[in-house]
């Protein structure tokens, strides 16, 4: 069995102590998660691991009275301890808050864990508790999926090495196969953790020897290494997570290399459009592997397509790359915004299938990075039942949010980044928008709008303007209207 302790030392390295720790070395008999209703608990028993999202309690023990006659009975059951999961919401927070102090009179350890889904907290615990090495396996495959995730949206070396600080709850450094620091990166939820980094280099002077350091395999020996900083060992989680992440880093650090190459060869290639910067690469399927693809009548096809794509528009405006051979036809071209999805347009009612569009650059060793860019795009766009004629760079979180909204934790998360431009400011302020968005998304019409939220039909046109230049979203267009709506269904039942 395993204690609360345990629990937070090698799966939940993020979360907070909260409470008193004279019982943290209780032993956890079971999980249950708290409901929103009475009786909160289906059932109680001596041991039991209780997982509170604040919402529940919110509405179980809005008051301090109930919050205190709640912990008096979780005492007298008596639990082996507590995990509260924050929200977003102002009353969520004090909530918790009250709870915690609650717990520390009471003499019952806690621990405060980042917002999360309840019932994946409860799936993760028990497996944790029922079968430790497996539940770790698990986490360590969560995290390479989320990694392998960042890292197809060009998130680079820094960004996946956050993500496996943040994962462990300990400062992670990635060295070079000549040991110099490459990135570093001190999770904020861990206070120790930048002082240890700090303490590692000083001045280029090696500090103390990592808890634990990971070699990442290449073909020409050790590419470089990943190290978990602090004198205290590291745990279980790392050294099963580490390894089987050290091979994807290393493939992000030749992907960097890569990319570095070939932007160098980039500014000796064949000249950009000469109407940018700026410039857009349009990208499209131009065959599959195969034996039929491969025949002369195939190739002398798409010889004949390429002709009539070259036409579209002039070389100073569209440079052509690749040739018949290659799968896809990418071209750069020169323009605003407006005339390259112009462009963008007329190549997919040519071509007769998807063209996506990268978002616009501005100096020519940034193409790379705007083909691979418009690459995601087309694929994700090509995953969806009904996909845009152009699928655009800059709407990217639309497409994969409706290609993964059966998977309601990832759906939640890709409804969050659409809405992005909306989750920011005063809590007041963003249920406005929210409300107000999808009042017009339900009812069609700013009179049905208005009426709906009860103000008057300029109040929702005025604030539907704001809402546009807030986010350059044209809420006329029927592309973004479904994802929209089904963003903001995800979101308010997060």
């Amino acid at each position: 069995m395993s204690t609360i302790a345990e629990l937070r030392a090698e799966l939940l390295p993020g979360a907070r102590r909260v409470g008193r720790g004279t019982a943290a070395d209780r032993q956890i008999a079971w999980v249950r998660v708290m409901r929103g209703r009475v009786p909160a608990f289906d059932a109680l028993e001596p041991g039991d691991l209780v997982i509170v999202p604040a919402p529940a309690l919110v509405a179980v023990a809005p008051a301090a009275p109930e919050i205190e006659a709640l912990v008096a009975g979780l005492a007298a059951a008596p639990i082996s301890g507590a995990l509260l999961v924050e929200a977003e919401s102002a009353a969520g927070a004090a909530a918790l808050d009250q709870l915690g102090r609650a717990l520390e009179v009471t003499g019952l350890p806690g621990l405060r864990v980042a917002r999360a889904d309840a019932a994946a907290l409860e799936r993760a615990v028990v497996g944790f508790i029922v079968a430790r090495g497996g539940e770790l396996e698990r986490q360590a495959g969560l995290l390479e999926q989320e990694l392998e995730r960042r890292a197809l949206e060009g998130g680079g070396a820094q960004e996946l090495v956050a993500t496996v600080a943040t994962f462990l709850g300990r400062a992670v450094v990635l060295e070079s196969a000549r040991g110099e620091v490459v990135v570093v990166h001190a999770p904020a939820e861990a206070p120790a953790a930048a002082a240890e980094a700090a303490r590692y280099r000083v001045e280029g002077v090696a500090g103390p020897e990592p808890a634990l350091r990971i070699e990442l395999p290449s073909t020409k020996g050790p590419a470089g290494r990943l190290a978990v900083l602090g004198a205290e060992p590291a745990s279980d989680l790392a050294r099963v997570a580490l390894p089987r992440v050290a091979g994807l880093l290393a493939l992000e650090l030749a992907r960097d290399d890569a990319v570095r190459r070939a932007a160098d060869r980039a500014r000796r290639a064949e000249p950009m459009p000469t109407d940018g910067p700026p410039w857009s690469v349009l990208l499209t399927r131009q065959r599959d592997a195969g034996a039929d693809d491969d025949s002369r009548p195939a190739r002398e096809a798409r010889e004949a397509l390429r002709r009539e794509v070259r036409l579209l528009a002039p070389a100073r405006r569209m440079s052509l790359r690749g040739d018949a051979d290659s799968l896809e036809i990418r071209a750069i071209v020169a323009g605003d915004e407006g005339s390259a999805g112009e462009l963008a347009e007329r190549a997919a009612v040519l071509l007769g299938r998807a063209v996506a569009i990268s978002r616009a650059f501005g100096s020519p060793g940034e193409r790379p990075a705007a083909e691979a860019e418009a690459r995601s795009t087309l694929e994700a766009a090509l995953a969806l039942e009904s996909p845009p004629r152009v699928a655009r760079a800059a709407r990217l979180p639309f497409y994969r949010m409706l290609g993964a909204v059966h998977k309601v934790p990832d759906g939640t998360r890709l409804a969050r980044a659409v809405l992005e431009p909306l989750l920011a400011g005063r809590p007041d302020v963003r249920r406005e928008r929210l409300q107000t968005l999808r009042a017009l998304l339900d009812h069609g019409g700013l009179g049905e709008a208005a009426a709906a939220l009860g103000v008057h039909r300029n109040t929702v046109a005025y604030r539907l303007r704001a809402i546009e230049k807030a986010t350059g979203w044209q809420l006329g267009d029927p592309e973004l209207r479904l994802p929209l709506a089904v963003a903001l269904r995800l979101v308010q039942e997060d």
